[in-house]
């Protein structure tokens, strides 16, 4: 700035979230699940007097796992190896919620199975909610930000002879390209578009953001 040269950042902190010069987020994946892990073992150390499921759960949800709120749908993994990292951790928490770490949790079924029982989605689901309560927010516009150019409702004009599309449906102009398709595929809007229009209607129906 001025004559003073600027010292170069792998990455930096912005509202949060790190950011470094490639823009693939690993470096904020990998710094929360290694506070989420301290906050777990920080945890586990100082209530180990808790045996009881509900208690145990109310305090997972409040100390470890508020930690993957801040902002996910700007970092939140999709590729495969960053999502078992995620999987693997809240795997572990929930053994210990369930009073059941000497468990091995072989396989995905048995994983959700157990996340059932204790009430808590898994990660990549707790991910996806987040991405369709704001977008929720921007289709109804209860936040100043506006779905891209790229993005319209459904008109009724289609190719094919008979569509599942509704009026509430969004629909894309644009397609990933061959040379780069996870660019387009993994960005905010893309991705979530479609977990929109998956959604029943009655539910993209509601406008009320505390209902939805």
């Amino acid at each position: 700035i001025g004559r003073d040269p600027l010292e170069y950042a792998d990455s930096e902190k912005d509202l949060g979230v790190l950011i470094n010069f490639s823009f693939d987020l690993n470096d904020q994946i990998d710094a929360l699940i290694s506070k989420a892990n301290q906050k777990f073992g920080l945890l586990r150390r100082t209530c180990h007097f808790v045996q009881d499921t509900k208690r145990r759960r109310a305090l997972y949800l409040t100390l470890v796992r508020s930690q993957f709120e801040h902002c996910s749908p700007v970092w939140r993994p999709s590729g495969k190896s960053n999502l078992e990292k995620f999987d693997s951790f809240q795997k572990k928490c929930i053994k210990w919620i369930l009073s059941e770490e000497e468990h091995s949790y072989h396989s995905h079924s048995c994983h959700f199975r157990k996340c059932r029982q204790a009430k808590i989605l898994p990660l990549s689901k707790r991910f996806d909610f987040n991405d369709l309560i704001l977008f929720h927010k921007v289709v109804y516009q209860d936040i100043p930000l506006e779905l891209p150019n790229y993005l319209k409702f459904f008109d009724g004009c289609s190719r094919l002879r008979s569509t599942h599309l509704d009026d509430l449906c969004i629909v894309s102009d644009m397609l990933p390209r061959a040379s780069a398709p996870n660019l387009l595929k993994k960005s905010f809007f893309y991705r979530t578009h479609s977990l929109w229009n998956s959604l029943p209607y009655e539910i993209r129906s509601i406008s009320s953001k505390k209902l939805f």
